[in-house]
């Protein structure tokens, strides 16, 4: 169906407003026909934004704020205020919260004074944290305790609750049995709710839905699990509810509206500016390495802890963004020890420490008693932590969107700046920051990729609908196919997930492992299926979708506990390999291991060196838009420098506010890539032969994402591993990909162009994928997210390694049994279009792209810079029993062999 958007947009001193409408004709759906669009009344400088809230409401706001709204309240009210499906895009710090919860307030209230409030839930709100979610209540008590002082009451009239995994028992009942008008939740919980029949009654006076931090969701499996749970909550509501979206950084917005209303009805976009007299975006790029220096690890780390410290004796309080956990982890503690100062004035904050710790972290920084804050993403989204006077990020951020969400957790004040600083360990690092700062002061966020039509959520999502009583097969299809993710859902699709759960094709509907090695063994069907209806089997499949509802995956962990003191959490595989006296670090200080019990590792505090603990999700590359604009920024720097060398120097000083140091360090890059080999540019495929100590290397450098290249370098190597016969090594990044032959296989330079053929692409890319072990590990998290294994047995008691099984044993059964398994399908689709993106890698193949290629002594400058630091992969493509002859009949030519 085609988007449709409004020829008549609004300017205004608030920012814009236009609408998404769906098309007016009858929805493939066949869903029935959406409504007609109507013009939109657009407010004027002139008209009072407040004229559409109450008297108490207009008079506490007048006098809590004297400077008046802000664009984003302006523009939010009387869109609200009207009932208008509403997608709210706002700088952050410009008051979102108030923008979409005071209408509604004001409507509560209202009611309230005629007599007429029950009762019962009136509005859900959905944020992707549970922290975000504690935040808004609390946020919220203040305005409701005032207003309701103001209306003479002891107590707000309108009352806010909180449902979260976090939730006691005891509260959950008080929810169930007299629930809030505002209900506060994440996407899991609201699933959850929605899969018991006691909650039924309640959806029933919903009126809106609250989705905060949208952007956050739409190009994830979580945000395509929402969708369809909004709709489920939608048709048991007596109206269809006002859906309101809020977001600091999503463009274009007609996508992210189609997400959240569905592909049939209307939704109003406000893009709202920042506040007149907002200070302007400071962004500086610094770099660690200085010029005719060779990266060093150990050199450049030194001074980023010396840097550190020198922003922290200057700025009263700063939040540095290292990128992955273990690296937070390490520079938290070598911070405290570096300064020397109370180790409370610098703390950690990720996902994998324990909760009450984050919390504890998130109160002191907003109270100001920290003076940094050592983060990986997990501050990214708008917990409330007060401002900050400045944001560091160490290395590349990956995208526009997360480093303006990065750089925007300072300055969280109307009048305050915003300031970021990236620093750069390398050239290549800051050539990318160099191009990324320059992005997103400009605001060019990349545009958000809904996932479409996931079929282990699909899954999920039917056994939770069973659990709230039986349906009808056609009205389930039809309500996912309302939704924008499941859009394109095939009935056939659908079918298969029905017939994959009542346990109808070759691969049953559950496996569990009976003890560890041994064969998995197949377990009863999910849902029965009869005459177009389906349900759950028994009411034990309802305790598992409680027990494992969600998409979040991540790698098995395990809790650590120091002194009775709950830390954190490792990945087992690391806790596995845990020796009694070895220390690690965990909330940025050294920790002692003792023992395991199950899945508790004890420890207690410990001086000496650390070592970092692993966690392998932790995956950074740049997104599409920023690895090709760093293309096309090596190719301008090459063609300066052709012009005129010092000239270059001058211009990246001068244009790009980086110091003379810094400019001449990336221009000798440039330089000795120029005379070891040629820079390439954005329209060609450069190939670089190289020896290396076992044969010959072959980098490839492409104007592509990591995972453009990815799927591209799986591609080749396929198609070279089925050439020779022998096993290869992989290496990808960011603009490129190395392959590492052996035992003399060698290319010509005509053997190049069938390498990168678009013939069986997706095919090639799969089978690359299948010599090593991304394929199987996605399936694991596909069946989890499928019920078909369960993350939290019932009853069962966990073991570390306790899903390793699924990789390793069931997915070959599967594999065996039923190739054409939906959760096979759907890995295969998660690789190559989520975590790989094969269709840009085709899309750019499709261009033909003009192939150079360069016989070389050693390594180029760019491959060393940008592509080698990548780990490698081995890829298998030689039987055991043909490796061993091969190594026999080399060691018999060179005579060593008996």
């Amino acid at each position: 169906m085609a988007v449709n958007l409004f020829p008549l947009s609004w300017r205004s001193n608030f920012g814009i407003l236009c609408w998404f409408c769906p098309d007016s004709a009858q929805q493939d759906t066949g869903v029935g026909e959406a409504e007609e669009p109507s013009r939109a009344r657009m407010p004027t400088s002139d008209q009072d934004p407040l004229g559409c809230l109450s008297d108490p409401v207009r008079a506490w706001f007048t006098t809590a704020f004297p400077g008046g709204t802000t664009p984003a309240q302006a523009l939010a009210w009387p869109a609200i205020s009207r009932g208008e499906n509403l997608l709210l895009v706002a700088p952050t710090g410009t008051g979102k919260t108030l923008a979409a919860f005071l209408a509604i307030i004001d409507e509560l209230l209202r009611e309230h004074a005629a007599g007429t409030l029950a009762p019962g839930l009136r509005c859900v709100y959905v944020s992707p944290l549970r922290s975000l979610g504690y935040d808004i209540e609390r946020n919220l008590a203040g305005p409701l305790n005032s207003i309701g002082g103001r209306l003479g009451t002891p107590d707000s009239p309108v009352q806010v609750g909180v449902r979260t995994g976090d939730t006691s028992a005891q509260q959950r009942k008080s929810l169930r049995t007299d629930p809030p008008h505002l209900l506060i939740t994440t996407p899991e919980s609201l699933s959850l709710l929605l899969s018991q029949s006691n909650w039924d009654e309640h959806w029933k006076g919903v009126r809106h839905l609250i989705v905060d931090e949208i952007h956050a969701l739409v190009p994830t499996k979580r945000g395509a699990d929402l969708a369809v749970s909004l709709e489920r909550l939608s048709a048991r509501a007596r109206q269809d509810p006002q859906r309101i979206g809020l977001s600091a950084t999503c463009r274009p917005a007609a996508p992210v509206a189609r997400f959240l209303t569905g592909p049939s009805r209307l939704c109003r976009i406000a893009e709202a500016t920042a506040p007149p007299g907002a200070p302007p975006l400071e962004l500086r790029v610094e770099s660690l390495l200085r010029a005719d220096e060779a990266p060093h690890r150990g050199l450049t780390y030194h001074r980023l802890l010396k840097r550190l410290g020198q922003v922290l004796r200057t700025n009263r309080t700063t939040i540095v963004f290292a990128n992955t956990r273990a690296f937070t982890e390490k520079i938290t503690h070598d911070l405290r020890q570096t300064l020397g100062e109370d180790t409370d004035s610098v703390a950690a904050h990720h996902s994998a420490l324990d909760a009450e710790r984050r919390h504890h972290v998130e109160s002191a920084l907003k109270d100001g008693r920290l003076n940094a804050v050592v983060t990986s993403t997990s501050l990214e989204l708008g917990v409330d932590i007060g401002t900050a006077d400045l944001a560091v990020q160490i290395g590349l951020p990956g995208g526009v969107s997360r480093c303006l969400q990065r750089v925007g957790r300072s300055g969280h004040r109307l009048d305050a700046p915003t300031r970021g600083l990236l620093l750069a360990a390398t050239a290549a690092e800051l050539a990318g920051a160099l191009v990324t700062a320059e992005a997103a002061r400009a605001g060019a966020v990349e545009p958000l990729r809904p996932v479409s039509a996931p079929l282990d959520v699909v899954c999920q999502q039917l056994i939770g609908m069973a659990c709230a009583g039986d349906w009808d097969a056609d009205a389930a299809f039809a309500l996912l196919r309302r939704t924008e993710p499941m859009a394109q859902l095939l009935r056939a699709d659908f079918d298969d997930c029905l017939a994959f759960l009542a346990g109808e094709l070759a691969a049953p509907a559950g496996a569990f492992e009976p003890e560890p090695g041994a064969t998995p063994r197949w377990t009863s069907p999910r849902l029965w299926k009869h005459r177009g209806r389906f349900g759950l089997r028994s009411r034990r499949i309802a305790r598992w979708f409680w027990g494992n509802v969600g998409t979040i995956n991540s790698e098995e962990s395990v809790r650590v506990i120091a002194d009775g003191v709950p830390i954190g959490t490792l990945e087992g595989a690391y806790a596995e390999r845990l020796q009694k006296g070895d220390r690690f670090v965990l909330d940025g200080r050294s920790l002692e291991f003792r023992r395991i019990e199950g899945l508790i590792v004890h420890a207690r505090p410990s001086g000496g060196k650390p070592t970092l603990p692993r966690w392998s999700s932790d995956r950074q590359g740049l997104s599409a838009e920023l690895a090709l604009a760093l293309a096309r920024f090596r190719e301008e720097l090459a063609r300066r420098q052709s012009e005129d060398p010092s000239a270059l120097r001058a211009w990246l000083s001068n244009s790009h506010a980086i110091s003379r140091d810094a400019a001449e360090s990336l221009t000798q890059l440039f330089e000795s890539q120029e005379r070891f080999s040629e820079v390439p540019r954005a329209d060609t495929l450069l190939i670089e032969e190289s020896p290396h100590e076992q044969g010959y290397a072959y980098t490839f450098h492409a104007p592509l994402s990591r995972s453009a290249c990815e799927a591209l370098g799986r591609a080749t190597a396929a198609r070279l591993g089925r050439r020779f016969g022998r096993d290869l090594a992989l290496n990808v990044a960011d603009l490129g990909w190395t392959i590492r032959l052996t035992d003399g296989a060698r290319l010509e330079p005509s053997d190049l162009a069938p390498l990168l053929t678009l013939d069986h692409f997706d095919a090639d890319v799969l089978d690359g994928l299948d010599r090593g072990d991304l394929l199987a590990r996605r399936f694991r998290h596909v069946a989890a997210n499928a019920l078909m294994v369960l993350r939290n047995p019932d009853g069962g008691r966990r073991k570390v390694g306790g899903l390793l099984w699924v990789s390793q044993r069931l997915y070959p059964l599967v594999k065996a049994a039923t190739p054409d398994h939906p959760l096979l399908r759907e890995t295969r689709r998660e690789v190559l279009h989520d975590l790989l993106d094969a269709p840009s890698a085709r899309a750019w193949l499709e261009r033909s792209p003009t192939l150079r290629f360069r016989m070389l002594p050693e390594l180029s400058p760019f491959a060393a810079a940008w592509i080698v630091p990548a780990d490698s992969e081995p890829l298998r493509f030689e039987s055991p029993a043909d490796a061993l002859k091969r190594l026999h009949a080399r060691l018999v030519t060179t005579g060593a062999a008996p």
